[in-house]
């Protein structure tokens, strides 16, 4: 199997995830770069959100 790699930490793995940056995210309507993340910097990302919808608590 290829190895694939994270485009935020550059770490080569087995599993990537397709990450979504822009706030009114349209997936059909807007032309997006398209990035992948491992685990970690996906759990991150999720992270992130988080804290931005609660009023940035939680986040790191």
């Amino acid at each position: 199997m290829p190895r694939l790699c994270c485009d935020f930490c550059g770490r080569e793995t087995d599993r990537v995830r397709r990450v979504a940056l822009d706030r009114d995210y349209d997936r059909l309507g807007v032309r997006h770069a398209v990035r992948y993340a491992c685990d970690e910097c996906s759990r991150s990302k999720d992270r992130q959100r988080s804290g931005a919808l609660d009023g940035g608590a939680g986040a790191a």
